[in-house]
């Protein structure tokens, strides 16, 4: 005979493999989104140090900082800031930053654009 109790307790076990796979997915999702936020990143910081004339050291990201903020439309997603260093001489390292919500990039600290000469930008032929 089974009881009320017993009952309940085996629809919680027909439960708890899609809870882990919910779970699972999940983390596959997070990593994945991670990945690609440290691929814009590390693009946008090439273009930064290409843009400001500086030399991009070690050529990667460093993700520093993860927490929920809000995008543009008022989206909950996730803020990723990203170090990266670079030198204008090749002789200091300085730190620059890049934040990121969602893939948008929020925040850029770190090398200054050449101001545009008379003929154009420095380095366009």
């Amino acid at each position: 005979m089974t009881t009320v109790g017993d009952h309940h307790l085996a629809g919680v076990d027909a439960l708890l493999p899609l809870a882990l796979l919910t779970a699972a997915a999940g983390l596959v999702w997070n990593f994945i989104a991670d990945r690609r936020a440290a691929e814009r990143a590390t693009l946008l910081a090439r273009r930064a140090c290409e843009d400001a004339g500086v030399l991009w050291l070690d050529q990667n990201v460093q993700v520093v900082r993860k927490r929920l903020a809000r995008d543009r439309n008022g989206i909950l997603s996730w803020r990723r800031d990203f170090d990266f260093e670079f030198s204008s001489t090749g002789d200091e390292r300085q730190l620059g930053r890049i934040s990121l919500v969602g893939l948008e990039p929020v925040a850029l600290i770190g090398p200054v654009p050449r101001p545009p000469t008379l003929f154009g930008f420095p380095g366009q032929r």
